[in-house]
């Protein structure tokens, strides 16, 4: 009689369960969907790769902020965002002329990001 108790309680409790476990795994699964949006942009520049880096170098520098140094890359890092800055040899270019290819995400606004794109592209365009 106890079992066949239990086992209807067990019933009856197991769609509230079912339903809170199934709230909880759309809410938590919601918090990982939710990513920041990636800006992105490109220029080409009128100097060879290493003329790239040394530009994206001296833009960075201005920033005063850390940064992973690669062979062609450069990645940074705010506390809201990040943002990584490529140097290609640009493959439609006749000469040696480098492109430069720039990623950047915001936590909470893409407009940030958008707007870092293009004024990190301008710079990196304006130097001599």
């Amino acid at each position: 009689m106890c079992s066949r108790l239990l086992g209807i309680r067990t019933v009856k409790l197991f769609p509230l369960f079912s339903i809170g476990l199934l709230g909880l795994i759309f809410t938590t699964s919601g918090a990982a969907i939710a990513t920041p949006e990636i800006a992105s942009g490109d220029r080409r520049l009128g100097t060879d790769l290493e003329g790239c880096l040394l530009r994206v170098d001296t833009y960075i520098d201005t920033l005063d902020i850390q940064i992973l140094r690669g062979e062609i890359d450069r990645t940074g890092y705010f506390n809201d965002g990040a943002f990584r800055i490529l140097c290609y040899p640009d493959p439609y270019a006749e000469d040696e002329t480098s492109l430069a290819v720039i990623f950047a995400a915001h936590d909470s606004d893409p407009e940030v990001a958008a707007t870092f794109v293009q004024v990190a592209l301008n710079n990196l365009a304006e130097q001599p």
